[in-house]
């Protein structure tokens, strides 16, 4: 897997470079090592009102569990309370230090859930920066429809900019065995 495209919201990628490099490097080498787990199924179209939405070919859940075994074996914790000191049970995906990690191949809403999992930890300064990794729009389409992607990400967060506060590295994913089985079809899934 590569990363194919970042979003700095509220300088969060200058924050990272100049205080919290070796960690910014840690994810990147999490990234470029994960690659994307093939659906058991092999490729199969998802038809909606007779139209091609998804060629779901990517495995969600085998690849969350590798980027789980690559960020435990780099020290990051796994599934860290949102808010320390609160019966919250609110986790995240990662954590190190004062960065958070959400790694999102779900629903395009869960990214909303992930954006205020990091304003509950900065507000109770327990992170200063949040890092949201999530696939580019071809990626997307192969592992379900409506799913979060990068693209749509960087169009709608800088529209949040009164509510979310904190910094905010979006980094975009592609690459690997299928990224471009979903150039088949085209459709619009900003549903």
């Amino acid at each position: 897997m590569k990363v194919a495209a970042t979003y700095s919201y509220r300088h969060a990628e200058a924050i990272l470079l100049h205080e919290f490099a070796q960690e910014m490097q840690e994810i990147t080498d999490v990234i470029a090592t994960v690659q994307w787990q093939a659906s058991p199924k092999g490729p199969t179209p998802r038809v909606r009102d007779g139209r091609q939405v998804a060629m779901l070919s990517i495995n969600q859940a085998a690849t969350n569990r590798e980027f789980d075994r690559e960020f435990e074996q780099r020290g990051w914790e796994r599934h860290p309370r949102i808010v320390s000191q609160s019966e919250s049970r609110l986790v995240a995906d990662f954590k190190k230090g004062p960065i958070q990690i959400e790694v999102q191949f779900g629903n395009m809403a869960r990214w909303y859930t992930d954006i205020f999992k990091f304003l509950l930890s900065y507000a109770a300064d327990d992170i200063e920066i949040g890092v949201l990794i999530v696939p580019m729009q071809c990626s997307a389409r192969q592992i379900d429809e409506n799913v979060v992607y990068f693209e749509r990400v960087v169009r709608e967060l800088p529209h949040a900019k009164m509510a979310v506060t904190i910094p905010v590295w979006v980094v975009g994913v592609n690459g690997g065995i299928v990224a471009n089985a979903s150039q088949e079809f085209a459709h619009d899934a900003d549903g």
